[in-house]
């Protein structure tokens, strides 16, 4: 399977996003949301569904999987932190640490609709 190649030859903490495109072509669907929702649950991935036709969803993908890069870096850079402290507490974040994306906000009830999870 797909994810498994991906899994085995990608780096550990590789974020996947599952992304369904062509969702411009409702009457010639294969894979159904709930699928893609299902799949993406069991294999602790994001998933969204798109349109390269018409770009519906495509900025959301990217924004997504910036937000999920954001957060694993986040947390591990505190995790990291607290390590190195003594009593746990966590140290500042040096410069060459320092994450420069700020989080977005939830995506509207839009995007929702088109498929984002």
């Amino acid at each position: 399977m797909w994810l498994k190649e991906v899994e085995e030859n990608a780096e550990k903490d590789c974020l996947i996003i599952l992304v369904g495109n062509k969702m411009d072509l409702q009457d010639h669907r294969t894979v159904f949301v709930r699928d893609g929702i299902s799949f993406a649950r069991k294999n602790e991935l994001a998933f969204i569904e798109t349109s390269a036709l018409d770009a519906t969803g495509v900025e959301i993908a990217f924004r997504r999987i910036l937000q999920e890069i954001y957060k694993t870096q986040t947390k591990k850079l505190l995790k990291n932190a607290k390590g190195k402290t003594a009593g746990g507490s966590a140290a500042p974040l040096s410069r060459g640490q320092t994450l420069q994306l700020k989080p977005e906000e939830a995506p509207d009830e839009s995007a929702t609709k088109n498929g984002c999870c």
